[in-house]
């Protein structure tokens, strides 16, 4: 196989589905003006042959395919990333519209743009001890929350499928790339927190979310009509 990473299809100006008697055409037209006897560059003439010697055999042809669609899919996942990361605030800020934090940060501190909480999740007490989790508000799979996938647009309705110590976990109609910064707002939390993971499932998506940020309520007062 040649180490040519140039793509031969361009090469031979067809498309990536055509048939072996159109690429044979395409190339014996190209090369009747690019061969160096006819006055064209010998380098092109490497080229069309190479693109020509791979896509005129079955074999060659569908692991060069195969090897085109792991490279479409890096190039597709590393953008993705990308994107992502771009969301990530920067360090003293608020992790939902990146406005810079007050100079203190208490238990109830908001956010003055966005109204996100900004008080840090804590996992761990004194001493590295895990923290009780009688301390999360207890969610059913029958709860609705609302979800801001930026501060600036409406919330979309979500249904609830865990919250813990340090993650969340809802259903969402709308898809999300991974490192998504999101605030769900439920009756008794509020939450901004990191996409890890969005699967599809059936007509819906699971979405998972690491915690950044996070107030809970310690009553059932709700959140959901005071900050909507």
């Amino acid at each position: 196989m040649t180490t040519n990473r140039r793509n031969h299809y361009r090469l031979l100006h067809v498309q990536p589905d055509a048939p072996p008697e159109v690429i044979k055409a395409a190339y014996r037209a190209l090369i009747a003006t690019r061969h160096p006897d006819v006055g064209g560059n010998e380098y092109e003439a490497v080229l069309l042959n190479d693109a020509y010697g791979v896509l005129s055999d079955p074999a060659k042809r569908a692991t060069y395919d195969a090897q085109r669609a792991v490279r479409a899919a890096s190039r597709a996942r590393a953008a993705h990333t990308a994107a992502g990361e771009r969301t990530t605030p920067p360090a003293h800020a608020c992790p939902m519209c990146h406005l810079v934090l007050p100079g203190q940060v208490g238990r109830d501190t908001r956010c003055a743009r966005c109204r996100a909480p900004l008080a840090p999740v804590r996992v761990s007490g004194p001493r590295g001890k895990p923290m009780d989790r009688r301390g999360i508000p207890r969610v059913s799979k029958s709860d609705w929350a609302i979800m801001h996938v930026d501060w600036k647009t409406d919330a979309i309705d979500v249904r609830m499928r865990d919250l813990s110590l340090d993650g969340i976990s809802v259903y969402s109609g709308l898809e999300l790339p991974l490192h998504r910064v999101v605030r769900i707002v439920g009756q008794s939390f509020d939450v901004v927190a990191t996409v890890v993971g969005c699967r599809r499932l059936d007509a819906v998506f699971t979405v998972h979310a690491s915690l950044a940020t996070a107030l809970f309520a310690e009553s059932t007062g709700g959140f959901v009509s005071a900050m909507a």
